[in-house]
């Protein structure tokens, strides 16, 4: 039986999933490890205490520490200019990180699509970094690498090539550097609810709603972060996490562990679009029914926040979601 959204304090093997169908995320599969955080330190976005390293142009970072967190996910340290740096990136926004085009195993294919402009020598992706800007002399990203398909068993035909990006990242040695810029981002979050977007301010949000696909955990989890770790912020948080497998699930015991410290502020529903034997919960794509049970309803008080791959945004999503009476105005996707 499919609890609903009342039953608000399920244990993590109860977690209500919804599947949805996910893909490759532009988003970086990185999260924000900040251990005493999001335990009410701090005020909603943290105030800045260094000098900003990012100011939109390209720069060049090098890596000092490398920390294995599973057999596939690290911890990527990479050093600013000096301990009174900051890297200088808003709750909301992301970084551009560079690498040399690589060559997939079919000439300017990557898993089986089109490199856009392979013929250039570099590419970029975006990520959110784990750390926030109460740190300084450093920045962390976490990181799962891709490998590629034929490592995995069974096989992921549909990724011969893994992961473009992740693999470059987890490749690097200590001392060795890579490009970034930053920082970038139409949506920002400025505490207690306050959110702008294309730096235009927006009706306070009391409840909000999110729905992530995949890698797209990680803007969820940094406004997340932010959140928790105010005390003072009486924002409500949903999260609808989708993944393919089990798996696949990034930061599962820290979700787990942030709604165990923050039981009436933060509600999270785990979703797999090919579940294991005896997985409770809903499976396919998601309907308006699922989304009853998982994000806040429709009111001038509720944001919806997404992040995945297209399909699932504009084809499950948004439809739902309109459906369910939220108006367009209060649906924003990263």
């Amino acid at each position: 039986q499919i609890p609903s959204r009342l039953s608000a304090d399920m244990s993590g093997n109860d977690l209500m999933p919804v599947a949805l169908a996910v893909g490759a995320v532009a988003v970086g599969a990185v999260y924000w490890l900040m251990s005493s955080k999001a335990d009410g330190e701090g005020g909603g976005s943290g105030k800045a205490k260094g000098k900003p390293f990012l100011d939109k142009s390209r720069q060049t970072v090098k890596l000092i520490k490398k920390d294995e967190l599973s057999p596939d996910t690290f911890r990527f340290r990479f050093a600013l200019p000096d301990e009174k740096t900051m890297l200088g990136l808003p709750i909301g926004k992301h970084i551009k990180i560079y690498g040399k085009t690589p060559k997939g195993k079919v000439p300017g294919e990557w898993n089986g699509k089109p490199i856009p402009d392979h013929e250039k020598e570099t590419y970029e992706r975006k990520y959110t970094p784990t750390s926030s800007d109460m740190d300084l002399g450093y920045f962390d990203l976490v990181i799962k690498v891709y490998a590629p398909g034929h490592t995995y068993s069974p096989p992921r035909e549909r990724f011969v090539d893994g992961g473009m990006m992740s693999q470059m990242i987890g490749a690097l040695k200590l001392g060795e550097s890579m490009d970034i810029a930053g920082p970038f981002g139409h949506i920002e979050y400025k505490g207690h609810g306050r959110f702008e977007v294309n730096r235009k301010p927006i009706p306070v949000a009391k409840h909000v709603g999110m729905i992530a696909g995949g890698t797209g955990i990680t803007p969820m989890l940094q406004i997340i972060d932010a959140v928790l770790r105010d005390e003072t912020d009486d924002t409500t948080l949903h999260l609808l996490f989708a993944n393919q497998t089990e798996e696949d699930i990034l930061l599962r015991d820290v979700l787990e562990e942030r709604k165990k410290q923050h039981p009436r502020r933060f509600k999270f529903y785990l979703t797999l679009d090919r579940p294991p034997t005896g997985w409770k919960g809903f499976t396919g794509f998601i309907t308006d029914s699922m989304l009853v049970d998982s994000v806040p309803p429709a009111s001038p008080e509720s944001l919806i926040l997404m992040c995945g791959p297209p399909p699932m945004l504009d084809y499950a999503c948004r439809p739902n979601l309109e459906k369910l009476g939220h108006d367009k105005s209060r649906i924003l996707a990263f």
